[in-house]
């Protein structure tokens, strides 16, 4: 309650909104796989500027690639669309969202898990598919790094440690195995790991079409023991299959994880539930191996399409998909395979000869191959495969048993495939041999379960078994026996032939999370039940926060280590006030070790404003813990100088066309020192006829054609943390001046001759009228001497039109 008060005070304050994920990326599929949509949701107040990048590369729209943000609501709703997807596309995506009041970011991971990833048909530049992995050895002697990588041509591996090449020697084992068609496993195998291996490691995998990088890092705890991962990213080792078991459709996936994570299934974008109609579940089959299962009762056509299995831990996530398509039979191009007589047993009449028969529809004809448990049947003296036309696009699969032994007994499986699906039908051979034990093997009557009681204080584990003769029942937590103590009590209630198989836990703690196994086995059979505990608890905050790190006043971490079986929602808070991230305040939860987390709250540019006491709040579902206070008390003030500036600009005439160069020299030397260029009043940028230029030094402008549109005054702010200088000049054309002068000079002399000219016609005026007042007396003299003069005018006018 008390941030989401806060929240909503600050959002009054503030306005606008920094972009922040409302919904984190996530991937979806369409057109088989041939198209995927990254898609997440995000909340910013303005309008956000996005964008994707590849492996670190940006990533820009063209003909496989669409970008879209578009506004939904309150929220916007951004896309990365890539179509024609190949395994080439594999690697990291990041997507960053940014306006004015801040930026943020998210990853995700695409990782092709089987070798049903697209392929380009003529070449595969080398790609790593999947996220890289350490193993150690039990004695912790030896570890092994672990790339998988696709390529055409195969590839060759260059393995690095820093920048320093890795040879082959008694200490370093390098390999590159074919794991699939196409798909290659890179090992490097480290024996008598030490302090000096710690650090990063880059698998570099190349042909003539390019180059692909995969990084891990090695880390040491406590001395030189190298610190591995506790967990697993989720995996999907191997190609989902679809079989069908009578009335029933069953799609099954093989998972890698660690610890387990929540699994979801779609069908389509609807997200599946467990129902009458389709079940899910899973069982663990190995060390972090379970094996996921979706039924599907009485399948329809209405059930066909695409489906996806979901997988996510603190680690990772993965998905694996699957295509369940009915074929019609007008479809002219081809079908997936199919199985429309019931798969048959068919034995001779002396037991010599044991005949399996399935009738198997495909359109083109199908790959076949039969399995005996796990292992593929190879066809040798005393077993035959045959395949054969019964019609059009009908085919009958045939395997033949001579002299059958108790010992050929088991599962066999006839799986058949083409280009448009695949299938499964299952047999199971059951040989009679002397003596042979009365009773059976044991068998599940009731689902294992889990039960909670007395608020958590007592979880009673449990499954219902029937067998006989009677079984011998071993419980297992994490593969360790467990005997029965004041803590654990296990018990087995009999009734005929039906065992009833408790194990209850008093008063759990963390530690007793994970793998339990019931194993109940007799002479005629084994079975095993699995059940995974996850037990969650009130967080526990053990020690005191602590200051790690002060580095040049710049940051200080506050670092706090919480107990909890998932990652807790943290609030730090100076004195009673809840501490909001923004551009100076990150708060990290990073994974320490399986039900512990380091809880940072690092602060950036700190100032004697961020003083005060610290603390932590971590809650669950379960509750809630409070550290203890910590106190931030002395900030190093960090002495400096302003820039000084002891060489200014020069004002600069230049002509047309000539170069103009500005230079600034600082009197020290401070590469910290940004630059800020103007012309006249507008910010300054560079182009292909003005660059600028800072060393540290020397900050420089040139211009390299003068013209009248750079005739201007050009300005230099040259800032650091502590302070600014600035300089000044203009820049002004020569012929401008010119120009401007002879302008002047034509003006005043035309002013000159057009004065000089009326006052020779006032002149003339005035000699008229005295002509006329005497005419009488000098007339024919007078008559004669003007006419000398309207002559003589007449030229005085004509020379001042010309110099006009």
């Amino acid at each position: 309650m008390i941030r989401e008060h806060l929240h909503t005070l600050i959002r009054r304050q503030v306005d606008g909104k920094a972009p922040t994920f409302a919904k984190k990326p996530a991937i979806r599929q369409e057109d088989d796989g041939k198209r995927l949509i990254f898609e997440c949701r995000i909340e910013a107040d303005p309008l956000p500027g996005v964008a994707w990048s590849h492996n670190g590369n940006e990533v820009k729209p063209s003909g496989r690639h669409k970008i879209t943000v578009n506004k939904e609501g309150k929220s916007y709703y951004a896309s990365l669309e890539i179509s024609g997807v190949t395994v080439e596309d594999a690697g990291k995506y990041r997507v960053t969202a940014k306006n004015e009041l801040g930026e943020s970011n998210a990853t995700i991971s695409l990782n092709f898990d089987s070798d049903e990833a697209p392929v380009p048909d003529d070449f595969i530049k080398p790609t790593f598919t999947e996220r890289p992995l350490i193993r150690q050895s039990d004695d912790g002697v030896k570890i092994t790094f672990e790339c998988r990588c696709v390529g055409k041509p195969k590839p060759t591996i260059t393995w690095y440690h820093g920048k320093k090449q890795i040879k082959e020697s008694n200490r370093y084992k390098i390999s590159l195995e074919e794991d699939q068609t196409l798909y290659h496993m890179a090992r490097l195998e480290i024996v008598g790991v030490e302090d000096s291996d710690k650090g990063e490691y880059r698998a570099v995998a190349k042909n003539k079409h390019g180059e692909g990088v995969a990084k891990i890092n090695l880390n040491f705890e406590g001395g030189d023991k190298p610190k591995i991962p506790d967990g697993k990213a989720p995996r999907f080792p191997k190609k989902p299959t679809i079989r069908q078991e009578g009335d029933i459709l069953i799609m099954e996936c093989v998972l890698e994880a660690h610890p387990m994570p929540d699994i979801t299934w779609y069908h389509g974008d609807k997200e599946i539930k467990d129902g009458s109609k389709m079940k899910m579940s899973r069982k663990a089959i190995g060390k972090d191996t379970y094996n996921l299962t979706l039924e599907i009762l009485n399948p329809t056509k209405d059930d066909g399409g695409n489906y996806r299995c979901n997988a996510f831990n603190l680690f990772g996530e993965s998905n694996a998909n699957i295509a369940l398509n009915f074929q019609g039979g007008d479809d002219e191009n081809g079908f997936a395979p199919s199985f429309i007589e019931k798969p048959r047993i068919i034995p001779n009449e002396d037991g010599t000869l044991i005949t399996m028969r399935c009738v198997c529809k495909a359109k083109p004809a199908a790959e076949v191959t039969w399995y005996r448990g796990t292992t593929v049947v190879k066809e040798s003296s005393k077993i035959q495969l045959k395949a054969s036309e019964m019609g059009e696009d009908v085919y009958e699969l045939i395997l033949l048993l001579s002299n059958p032994t108790a010992a050929d007994g088991g599962a066999y499986r006839c799986y058949v495939k083409n280009e448009f699906g695949e299938s499964n039908a299952n047999l199971n051979l059951n040989i009679e041999a002397e003596p042979e034990p009365e009773g059976e093997g044991p068998t599940f009557v009731e689902k294992p379960t889990i039960q909670s009681k007395d608020n958590g204080k007592l979880v009673i584990m449990g499954c219902k078994v029937k067998a006989s003769p009677k079984p011998t029942i071993v419980w297992y937590h994490e593969g360790k026996e467990i005997r029965d103590t004041s803590k654990i009590k296990t018990r087995v209630e009999i009734k005929e032939d039906i065992y009833t198989i408790v194990l209850e836990l008093i008063d759990p703690g963390i530690e007793d999370s994970g793998l339990y196994k019931c194993n109940i086995k007799n002479e005629l059979g084994e079975l095993n039940a699995n059940l995974t505990l996850n037990i969650e608890i009130i967080p526990v905050i053990k020690e005191k926060p602590k200051i790690i790190k002060i580095v040049k006043k710049k940051t200080v971490i506050v670092e706090c280590k919480v107990l909890s079986k998932f990652a807790p929602a943290c609030t730090w808070f100076k004195e009673s006030n809840a501490v909001k991230e923004d551009s100076r305040h990150t708060v990290l939860i990073e994974p320490l070790r399986e039900g512990e987390f380091t809880v940072k709250l690092e602060i950036s540019n700190v100032s004697q404003q961020d003083k005060g006491s610290y603390k932590l709040v971590a809650k669950n579902e379960k509750g809630e813990a409070t550290s203890q206070q910590v106190e931030i008390t002395d900030i190093p003030e960090e002495k400096g100088e302003k820039p000084q500036i002891i060489k200014h600009f020069r004002s600069l005439a230049k002509k047309e066309n000539e170069e103009a160069e500005f230079i600034a020299v600082l009197k020290q030397s401070d590469q910290s020192c940004r630059c800020t260029w103007y012309k006249n009043s507008t910010i300054l940028r560079d182009s292909s006829e003005v660059n600028t230029s800072f060393d540290g030094t020397n900050a420089r402008l040139i211009i390299r054609k003068v013209s009248s549109k750079y005739v201007a005054n050009y300005r230099v702010v040259i800032k650091n943390e502590f302070g600014e200088d600035e300089s000044s000049a203009d820049l002004t054309l020569v012929e401008e001046k010119k120009k401007k002068e002879e302008k002047e000079e034509e003006e005043e002399e035309e002013k000159t001759v057009i004065e000089e000219s009326e006052e020779e016609m006032s002149i003339v005026e005035e000699k008229s009228v005295i002509e006329e007042n005497h005419i009488d007396e000098k007339k024919k003299e007078e008559e004669k001497k003007v006419k000398v003069e309207e002559k003589e005018n007449p030229k005085k006018l004509k020379i001042s039109e010309r110099r006009n």
